[in-house]
């Protein structure tokens, strides 16, 4: 029970989140959206609606789909965990380097990202190389 209680919250914010989005109008200017928080629900009425919605939905998912779910989010948990790990092992100047490296790439449109490429000029020589003999 505790595991689909954390289930039901979860996918509740998600579904509140993305409800709310996608009901706002988009004819409301700039300065009303600004003070409209999208992803807050702020009357009780909404509250109970979105709970009853989700209770609706949650009550048509097979026991088997949430267990896969929860193992799921584990996994992830646990990846995340072992990224953190190796992310602390990097030297500091490596750890500044993907920094510096990922404000760059916040810069950039998602499509040009890869034009920022992590070869050192050796690899890269290397790579040109392999390109010419084909």
């Amino acid at each position: 029970m505790k595991k689909f209680t954390i289930i039901s919250i979860t996918l509740l914010s998600m579904f509140a989140t993305t409800s709310i989005a996608a009901d706002k109008e988009t004819t409301e200017s700039a300065e009303v959206q600004t003070s409209n928080n999208a992803a807050s629900i702020k009357e009780p009425a909404e509250y109970q609606r979105v709970i009853d919605e989700y209770k609706e939905y949650a009550s048509k998912i097979p026991a088997s789909v949430r267990d896969e779910v929860i193992a799921y989010r584990k996994e992830v948990a646990k990846i995340n965990k072992d990224k953190r790990l190796m992310y602390k092992k990097l030297s500091q100047e490596s750890q500044d380097y993907l920094q510096k490296e990922q404000e760059y790439k916040k810069k950039l449109p998602f499509s040009k990202k890869a034009l920022i490429n992590a070869e050192t000029p050796g690899e890269k020589a290397l790579t040109e190389e392999k390109v010419k003999k084909k």
